[in-house]
């Protein structure tokens, strides 16, 4: 009779566990300003307009200690998009409160994250997504923020092949170089839906989206994602048309109403 018991519970161990991978997460902050604070970590994947989805995003808080977090999970998923967000921000230049956060790719294996400053994403690395997530998308948004900073400055920016070897790269020359370093990004992972939907689907939202030079391509980025996700994704982008017609009609239907409103006499009295 025990050795039955014993064998039941070694099963049901076993089937609770399988298929799950270890992974870890370790972050490090450029300084202590974030000691003693909690890092909250978010399942990022979701399409805005998924509510319910979006009320099962929260994963877990992480409490930075002498500006390091850690983190040990599993996963029993293929890879998803993930986000860290400071619970409370730091006063930076000019007063203004910040809450820092980055994005990052849950997979098997060690995650690093290493934030360099308090104004650019961290780099990811470790695992061969987030490796290159940090390549296509994270250093790429890093020097859109640069060039954004020394076109306010008014100084002069020249023309480079590769993020790493030039600072000074036109603010043009960064947005067009992400774009190309997003579609390779997307393009490579469509298998896994989880970790494109996100970033897709700023590409797919509205009637605008179609007068995008580079449409049709994120539409073959969909075809190669299992057909349950594309589907989903094609009903998400019918779903924006349609809020957005429907806004449309509203705002003319409240202009009109506006527009006729009465003239309210104001008696003063004397």
């Amino acid at each position: 009779m025990k050795k039955h018991l014993f064998f039941f519970i070694f099963v049901s161990i076993a089937h609770l566990f399988y298929g799950q991978e270890k992974y870890t997460i370790r972050g490090e902050f450029p300084d202590h300003s974030l000691d003693n604070e909690y890092v909250l970590l978010y399942d990022f994947s979701s399409l805005q307009g998924e509510y319910e989805r979006s009320k099962q995003a929260f994963i877990d808080s992480i409490l930075v200690i002498d500006k390091v977090f850690h983190y040990e999970g599993t996963i029993n998923r293929d890879p998803f998009l993930a986000l860290a967000l400071c619970s409370k921000g730091r006063y930076l230049k000019y007063k203004r409160q910040l809450k820092y956060s980055t994005t990052f790719i849950v997979e098997p294996g060690n995650i690093q994250i290493r934030i360099v400053d308090w104004a650019s994403d961290g780099d990811v690395s470790g695992t061969s997504i987030n490796n290159d997530y940090n390549k296509y998308i994270i250093e790429w948004r890093n020097l859109i923020s640069k060039a954004r900073s020394l076109r306010a400055k008014r100084e002069d920016i020249t023309k480079s092949d590769t993020p790493k070897d030039d600072k000074h790269m036109s603010l043009r020359d960064a947005y067009t170089h992400a774009e190309e370093g997003k579609l390779i990004f997307l393009e490579k992972y469509a298998a896994y839906p989880d970790v494109v939907r996100y970033w897709l689907s700023f590409y797919l939202n509205g009637r605008r989206a179609s007068k995008n030079p580079d449409f049709p391509k994120y539409l073959q980025i969909l075809d190669r994602m299992p057909k349950a996700d594309r589907d989903i994704l094609l009903a998400w982008r019918d779903y924006t048309i349609k809020k957005e017609e429907y806004r449309e009609k509203t705002k003319s239907l409240l202009d009109s109403i506006h527009n006729n409103a009465p003239r309210f006499i104001e008696a003063i009295s004397k």
